[in-house]
């Protein structure tokens, strides 16, 4: 009996223990393979810089992801958020009404995502959908209204770009997160509502409030994450923000999040997901692989960690 609750309790946390086996993996494998650069201050810094957008975003998302949806509309909107801060605050030179503004938006698309798909009774990727076309559409349309193909910052942003400020920003975000997510009905929620949506709404659960709670949160952390690419890059353009949906799901995959959410959730999995699918790509990049090769590789990865961590008895994935 005692070696049957030994096993339950290794298998209930294998995820975790294989996204920490994976990301100590990566760092010994690519210092290997870099000779040392992976670890130089220089090359420190450009991860760090990398991660906290990454790990800022996926620490938003993993209250989407717990309840077994996810959002598709995060890279339209971090690249019309970074256009819209770069323009409001070339036009006032307020950065703070800048950010103020994008914000708003945050906060609104998180309300949409998370209120009329409930109302309308709509799959939130239905409204994650709709907002990325919308997204899409606007970020094409200021570009066009610029009249150029990118616009860069003019205010002073080099506070923001430190490693102090990112590691700074990352730090808060994470014990908000934490706090919201272990100690709060939040958290307890949305994990429910992964677990079993039904069960939870007939548990007294008001599945719609939670809902947009979390949406709610994704957006604020989308509007940092936007700024914090903003004074990372300098500029923005059509591109901006491209892939990031894709991206988010596969560091939380590699942080060990379930497909299907849940109480399995955990916010270690964005962070440990994050800086390993950061590692991964500069550490690819480091040891020569060329270009092409790199998305197969990340590819291949990706493919392995589903393979691996979402098998169930009676199948492969979950649902």
């Amino acid at each position: 009996m005692k070696k049957l609750i030994q096993n339950d309790r290794l298998r209930a946390h294998s995820g975790s223990l294989l996204s920490y086996g994976g990301l100590a993996l990566c760092l010994i494998v690519f210092s290997i393979l870099s000779k040392g650069r992976l670890f130089s201050a220089y090359n420190v810094g450009i991860l760090i810089q990398a991660a906290c957008v990454y790990a800022i975003l996926a620490m938003g998302a993993i209250f989407i992801y717990s309840m077994g949806y996810m959002d598709i509309s995060v890279g339209a909107q971090v690249g019309v958020y970074c256009i819209l801060c770069i323009l409001i605050t070339n036009a006032t030179g307020s950065l703070l009404l800048g950010f103020a503004t994008i914000l708003a938006l945050a906060l609104i698309c998180g309300l949409i995502n998370g209120y009329v798909s409930v109302m309308l009774g709509l799959p939130s990727i239905v409204t994650s959908i709709f907002l990325n076309s919308i997204f899409g559409g606007v970020q094409m349309l200021l570009m066009e209204w610029v009249d150029t193909n990118s616009v860069g910052i003019q205010y002073d942003m080099s506070f923001l770009k430190s490693i102090t400020a990112m590691v700074t920003a990352i730090a808060v975000i994470a014990v908000i997160a934490v706090c919201l997510y272990n100690y709060t009905q939040l958290g307890k929620y949305t994990r429910a509502i992964g677990a079993n949506e039904k069960a939870a709404q007939l548990s007294g659960v008001s599945v719609t409030k939670w809902k947009v709670l979390a949406y709610i949160f994704f957006g604020i952390c989308i509007a940092v994450a936007a700024l914090f690419l903003t004074a990372r890059t300098g500029s923005a353009g059509k591109g901006t923000g491209t892939g990031y949906a894709m991206d988010i799901m596969v560091a939380l995959l590699l942080g060990g999040m379930p497909l299907s959410g849940g109480m399995r959730s955990r916010i270690s999995s964005s962070l440990i997901g994050s800086f390993t699918y950061v590692i991964l790509s500069n550490g690819l990049t480091l040891s020569g692989v060329d270009t092409s090769h790199v998305y197969v590789i990340k590819a291949l990865v990706f493919l392995a960690v589903i393979l691996i961590t979402c098998r169930k008895r009676e199948g492969v994935l979950p649902r």
